[in-house]
């Protein structure tokens, strides 16, 4: 596999401008630019169609999530577990829940800092337009849009401030900068060629308490359930 030229998502960015309100905000030091690499693709084309696999791109909807697979070469995307925050004909868009960073929330939305606690960090959402800040809070919210079950995309400003003055911390809310993307048709090859595993949408999986350790655990559930259910005989059903 090879890295795919920049994507994102197929106009996904414009839509998500278009649908949601999202805050902009500068790119700190080391910023990747506005678009970045969304994921792999195979510099032989398409991945031969496998029944197994067949079954797995069917499960693709917003609120699942996709787990990478062990060596994934795009440091972009390895060891990480990514939520489907859209996904359509024209491409999807997704959050990284691994990849805590060290920058403060107040750094990255100074507006908020006065009703933002210490301790609040942002999380790096993905290599896509690393100045669009996302948030996901657990649980209902006015104005929000339900992701996945137990988990509302904020999609509002003022939704945001009072979310995070209400003392919301990371179990409860947990905010991005930047996403992943995926051109028409481009996740669905990448799963054909076993880069990822998709899981069902959880809450207690977005709002983890250890997302360092998140990656491993959600992989072997993955594998387990795939080594369980596949049929005997069946080939390119689990990966090596």
């Amino acid at each position: 596999m090879e890295r795919a030229r920049p994507q994102d998502g197929g106009g996904i960015r414009s839509r998500m401008h278009h649908r949601w309100r999202v805050w902009r905000v500068l790119a700190g030091p080391g910023s990747r630019g506005a678009l970045a690499c969304a994921c792999l693709l195979s510099a032989a084309g398409p991945a031969e169609p496998q029944p197994g696999r067949e079954v797995i791109v069917r499960q693709l909807a917003a609120g699942t999530m996709l787990v990478s697979a062990r060596n994934l070469p795009d440091p972009n995307f390895s060891d990480t577990v990514v939520l489907l925050i859209e996904y359509g004909p024209g491409g999807a868009a997704g959050l990284v829940l691994t990849r805590p960073s060290e920058v403060p929330l107040a750094r990255v939305l100074p507006d908020l800092a006065p009703v933002t606690s210490v301790g609040a960090r942002v999380f790096v959402g993905g290599p896509v337009s690393p100045d669009t800040v996302i948030a996901l809070s657990r649980g209902a919210c006015d104005g929000c849009r339900e992701v996945t079950r137990g988990v509302s995309l904020v999609s509002d400003g003022a939704v945001l401030r009072e979310r995070i003055a209400a003392g919301a911390d990371d179990r409860r809310l947990r905010v991005y900068a930047g996403y992943a993307g995926w051109s028409a048709e481009q996740l669905e090859r990448e799963v054909r060629q076993q880069a990822w595993r998709v899981i069902d949408g959880d809450a207690s999986i977005v709002f983890d308490v250890d997302p360092s350790t998140l990656w491993r655990r959600m992989l072997a559930r993955a594998e387990s359930v795939l080594a369980s259910s596949a049929p005997v005989g069946l080939p390119g059903t689990v990966a090596p």
